[in-house]
């Protein structure tokens, strides 16, 4: 029996170690439309994270690809990406998110396949008895999504009032 504990924790603890290096995955696909492969890298101790993903269409040979990496602290984490679609277009992000005291703030923007201009930003806070948060995007300089989130806990229940406002779509 205690050959068994050994040999149990020995083997959990190589495990750990094997854990501790970059993990990376490579997936493919092979559809009757396109094909593809996705390769994602994610280093625990670093913090870090990569994914890249690429897809040929069988149709005509066209590629699309989308990248993402992001990166943690130990106060705020980054994040980035890009996809290029079959017809050659390109959007971006960027993406950063800091810890407070009670919460956390995030900011991000971006560029569309079209040219347009994102930006976002968003916070949560922790109350008393619950918390607020906010998100909000906007294009070329106008708000095209918001909400409001108020949660609280009072005597075993939780009341959550939300708000959403989009800008309407062109139809």
């Amino acid at each position: 029996m205690k050959k068994l504990i050994a040999f149990t924790l020995t083997a959990a603890f190589l495990t750990g170690i094997a854990q501790a290096e970059p993990q990376t995955r490579t997936s493919t696909f092979d559809g009757p439309k396109a094909s593809g492969t996705k390769t994602t890298v994610r280093d625990k101790d670093a913090g870090t994270f990569s994914s890249d993903k690429i897809v040929t269409r069988k149709s005509d040979g066209a590629t699309a690809t989308t990248e993402r990496d992001r990166q943690r602290t130990d106060t705020s984490f980054t994040g980035s990406g890009s996809r290029t679609g079959f017809n050659g277009k390109t959007a971006t992000y960027d993406y950063e998110r800091t810890k407070t005291d009670n919460g956390w703030t995030a900011t991000g923007s971006g560029t569309g396949p079209n040219g347009g201009e994102y930006s976002y930003s968003g916070s949560k806070t922790r109350t008393e008895n619950g918390f607020t948060a906010n998100r909000s995007a906007s294009r070329n300089g106008t708000e095209i999504y918001n909400r409001n989130d108020t949660v609280t806990r009072s005597n075993g229940n939780v009341t959550r009032d939300t708000s959403v406002t989009r800008r309407q779509r062109k139809r």
